[in-house]
């Protein structure tokens, strides 16, 4: 089975892992970005993405399908994993989310890392959808959500497509998540070419064993949300807060302004220690090869 390549003139399969900020706005300014069609819906948002990809970053799109099942859920009260089950045309404002997101992977498909495709509706609906984007020429990142598509349906995507993105991560309890995580590590070593990207997943000490080629996460901004102090890691790990002085002042711009540009550059600062410490133990891993190697022929 051939595989499909999926469209992103900035990807370069050399270039990992990567933790991609979401949900920053004006803050998040990279070099990694994750950002929703539903973000983008406005000629002063869309902006804002060529002002990043101007600026030389990586841009992942999202196809908004989070949000748009989020907000079904609030106006009709059902869960998450009812709305995320209903076939797109029984989902609130599907088809102009659909609109919107095809305009912006035609127009900035070139420039951008990659764009999601439209996963709503279950494995079957999330066939015809795809298949209806690569009939207009497009090719989205399958989305695989393992407690819901079976994990036949992930050996299909692998075997098809150099990159896969798994859902059902961010709402996961932290034992469900790491069972999910490991079983998603085993399988893809079945599939040395796959790319293997996390939906809401901040990077974290599991990354250094288990993890996936990249991931996203809107936590980085937790601090301006709830004005509460930074959580400080080490080694992807949490070692514990700044003190209470680095929270911003209510009602104080610049206070606010420096206190989102903390968030920034330690979502940045932890992007670039997972890549960090992912070549080094690497390296390791391959210096501990050779010694084993070298070992042996000796014996012999």
């Amino acid at each position: 089975m051939a595989v499909v390549p999926t469209a992103g003139g900035t990807f370069d399969a050399a270039e990992r892992p990567i933790y991609f900020t979401a949900g920053g706005g004006e803050f998040n300014a990279g070099p990694h970005v994750l950002m929703a069609a539903n973000e983008l819906m406005a000629d002063a948002e869309e902006q804002r993405l060529r002002d990043l990809l101007d600026a030389g970053c990586r841009v992942l799109l999202d196809s908004g399908i989070f949000w748009l099942t989020n907000r079904h859920c609030r106006v009709h009260g059902v869960t998450m994993d009812e709305a995320l089950a209903l076939a797109p045309d029984e989902i609130d404002g599907f088809s102009e989310l659909r609109d919107r997101y095809v305009y912006l992977a035609r127009t900035y498909g070139d420039w951008l890392w990659g764009y999601i495709e439209l996963d709503q509706g279950g494995r079957d609906n999330k066939r015809v959808q795809r298949a209806a984007l690569h009939d207009l020429g497009l090719s989205p990142i399958p989305v695989y959500h393992p407690l819901v598509d079976g994990w036949d349906y992930f050996d299909e995507l692998a075997e098809g497509y150099d990159r896969i993105c798994v859902g059902n991560i961010v709402q996961a309890s932290a034992p469900v998540r790491l069972r999910l995580l490991h079983t998603i590590w085993e399988r893809r070593r079945s599939y040395p070419h796959l790319w293997i990207h996390a939906l809401g997943l901040t990077a974290n000490e599991l990354c250094l064993s288990i993890g996936p080629d990249s991931c996203d996460s809107s936590s980085w901004l937790a601090p301006l949300r709830w004005n509460h102090q930074r959580v400080e890691t080490a080694l992807l790990r949490r070692v514990g807060d700044l003190p209470v002085g680095f929270r911003y002042t209510p009602g104080d711009s610049a206070s606010y302004q420096a206190a989102a540009r903390l968030c920034a550059d330690a979502a940045t600062a932890l992007g670039r220690s997972w890549r960090h410490a992912a070549h080094r133990v690497h390296e390791l891993a391959g210096n501990a090869a050779g010694a084993r190697t070298g070992a042996e022929g000796a014996l012999r």
